[in-house]
């Protein structure tokens, strides 16, 4: 029996582990894809026959800057705006070495706190984070150990400047990282649009569809080429949220030192109603 009980235990400890390790991945990875959510680039004009990257029609840098400043003042006005938001996320995953699928329900009161719950097989809870304007909280049911950090500590581990703000943003859909932006080339055809921008952090190429209200696909590429990081991302299942689209699909492969493929699946999603999954972390050494 003793033999079985420490097998539970090593059991237990390499599930939290596992769920920590996917915290932190998909919070990176939510920052990579969330990268852009670029709308309308209509005054875009001018199709080129071949769809081979290299041959991307380049723009003058004034036209450039003027295409630029569309965009991010576009995105400005059209944001998804919210006081409250409520989601269901299936969320699958597949690394070299495992895969598995969890369960994330996640609530957010704008500008004060984000709850997430993680939910492995069965339906235990094997994750709680609670991030707040300066602080992430992780509570591990199954220990009961509870990890307390600053939010700067997340930057450290996922390597890309980011705030509340920023989180904020990239899940409820509105457009990160764009503000220095500068458009490089560009193609279009009757069926989508493509477009190569360069920012700060990541040279983006993306893919529009022929309305250019959707984004289909995106490619990231790290401006360090010491990192050697490339995300392909696609988004499928648009719905309108108000003048915006919400893409509940969402595709998301990263090649770097490692290859990891998630695929996020909105289950459920809401705004501007009761927060549903709020919930309270307790003291150190009080059992719950």
């Amino acid at each position: 029996m003793k033999q079985l009980g420490e097998l539970e235990d090593l059991a237990i400890q390499a599930k939290t582990k596992s769920m920590k390790k996917l915290f932190f991945i998909l919070l990176g990875a939510w920052l990579i894809s969330s990268c852009t959510n670029v709308k309308k680039v209509q005054i875009i004009q001018d199709a080129l026959s071949s769809i081979d990257s290299s041959s991307l029609k380049k723009v003058p840098e004034i036209d450039s800057l003027a295409i630029v400043k569309e965009i991010v003042d576009h995105f400005n006005t059209e944001k998804i705006t919210f006081t409250t938001m409520n989601a269901k996320i299936k969320v699958d995953y597949e690394s070299e070495k495992n895969a598995d699928t969890y369960i994330a329900n996640m609530s957010i009161q704008k500008d004060s706190a984000i709850y997430i719950t993680v939910r492995g097989a069965m339906g235990v809870i094997g994750l709680k984070a609670f991030i707040k304007r300066d602080s992430v909280t992780l509570f591990y049911p199954l220990t009961k150990k509870i990890d307390k950090r600053p939010l700067q500590s997340l930057v450290d581990i996922v390597r890309i400047p980011f705030s509340f703000a920023t989180i904020q943003d990239l899940v409820v859909g509105n457009p990160i990282y764009m503000d220095n932006a500068k458009l490089l080339s560009f193609k279009k055809t009757e069926e989508r649009l493509q477009a190569s921008l360069l920012g700060s952090l990541f040279k983006t190429l993306v893919i529009l569809d022929a309305e250019h209200t959707k984004v289909l696909q995106l490619k990231l590429d790290d401006v360090d080429i010491h990192e050697h990081r490339t995300c392909n991302i696609s988004y499928n299942n648009h719905v309108k949220v108000g003048n915006m689209t919400f893409p509940l699909n969402r595709e998301i492969s990263i090649e770097g030192r490692s290859t990891l493929i998630i695929h996020m699946e909105f289950k459920e999603f809401g705004f501007n109603e009761p927060l549903k999954y709020t919930f309270a972390i307790p003291r150190p050494g009080k059992r719950r």
